[in-house]
C-alpha cells in the first residue's frame, strides 16, 4: 500500500495540474470577494429587502456587509458551489483517468500490487488534494482581504471559516468516488467532467425543494449558504449525512469492481 501511495505522489512530481488548479482557487477566490461589494450596495440592499425571501433575511442579518466574516464566508460559498464541484472534480478526473490517457494503464495493471491498493492510494492523493486546495482557498481569501484593507480582523472569524471551509470540502469529497468511476469506465477525463458538470446542473435545479438537503451535491451549499441562490445556513439533518456516506460507499466500491474486472490490457 505505502509503495502505491508513494508511486501516485511521485507522479505528480512533474505534473502542472496541481499548479493549475491553484490558479483556478486563485481566480475562483478573486470573484468570489467581487461580489461582495455589489451585494453591500444600499440600493442592491433595498431591493433584497423589497424582494423578501432568504435574500432579505441575509441583508437583515447583516451578511452582506463588507467584514472579515462576510469575506471568508463568501469564498467558502464560492468553493460549496460550482467551482468546488468542478475543481475537485477535474482532479479526480485527472487523478483516475491519467493512466488512460496517457496508455499506461496496461503496466499499471501488471505491477505486482494489489489493484485495491492503486485506487485507495489515488483516493489519499486525492484527499490530500482537495483538502489542500481547500485551505489554500482560505489562505488566498484572507491575502486578498488584507489587501482590501477590511478591518475587523479577528481569529475566531478565521477558525470557524476554516471549519466551515473543511466541512464544505468533506461532503464534497463523498461525492467524488462516482467521479473517479466514470473516469475509469471512460478511460479519459470527458465522462467524469460531463457528470460533475450534469450533478452541479441537477443540484442547482433541486436547491429550492425538499430534497435538496438530500443530494448530497447540495449538501455543502446548504451547510454555508449562498448569496446567489436563494439558500440560508443550516444544520444539516443527520439522515443527510447518512446519506453522504452512502453514496461514498457505493461509488468506492464501483470503483474498486471496476478496478478488480478491468482488462490488463485496454
Amino acid at each position: 500500500m505505502m509503495r502505491a501511495l508513494a508511486a501516485e505522489f511521485l507522479k505528480l512530481k512533474r505534473s502542472r495540474m496541481p499548479l493549475w488548479t491553484g490558479l483556478v482557487v486563485l481566480v475562483a477566490a478573486g470573484l468570489g470577494l467581487a461580489v461582495l461589494p455589489v451585494l453591500s450596495d444600499p440600493t442592491t440592499q433595498a431591493k433584497l429587502v423589497a424582494g423578501g425571501g432568504a435574500f432579505a433575511k441575509a441583508v437583515t442579518a447583516g451578511l452582506y456587509s463588507p467584514t472579515w466574516a462576510n469575506y471568508l464566508r463568501i469564498g467558502t460559498q464560492g468553493m460549496s458551489g460550482s467551482w468546488g464541484v468542478l475543481t475537485f472534480g477535474l482532479v479526480t478526473a485527472y487523478l483516475f483517468g491519467r493512466e488512460s490517457k496517457e496508455r499506461t494503464v496496461s503496466a499499471m495493471f501488471t505491477l505486482p500490487l494489489r489493484r485495491e491498493y492503486v485506487v485507495l492510494a489515488k483516493m489519499a492523493v486525492l484527499a490530500v488534494w482537495v483538502f489542500g486546495l481547500a485551505m489554500l482557498s482560505v489562505l488566498l481569501t484572507m491575502g486578498l482581504v488584507v489587501l482590501l484593507g477590511v478591518e475587523g480582523f479577528a481569529w475566531s472569524h478565521v477558525f470557524k471559516n476554516v471549519g466551515d471551509t473543511l466541512a464544505v470540502a468533506g461532503l464534497i469529497y463523498l461525492t467524488l468516488p462516482f467521479v473517479a468511476w466514470f473516469a475509469a469506465l471512460g478511460k479519459g477525463y470527458l465522462r467524469p467532467m460531463l457528470f460533475s458538470l450534469g450533478m452541479m446542473m441537477v443540484g442547482n435545479g433541486l436547491v429550492t425543494t425538499e430534497a435538496s438537503r438530500w443530494f448530497p451535491w447540495n449538501m455543502p451549499v446548504h451547510l454555508i449558504g449562498a448569496s446567489w441562490l436563494p439558500v440560508s445556513p443550516s444544520s444539516l439533518l443527520p439522515g443527510s449525512y447518512a446519506v453522504a456516506v452512502g453514496v461514498f460507499l457505493a461509488g468506492l466500491a464501483a470503483l474498486l469492481w471496476q478496478a478488480d474486472h478491468a482488462d490488463s490490457v485496454r
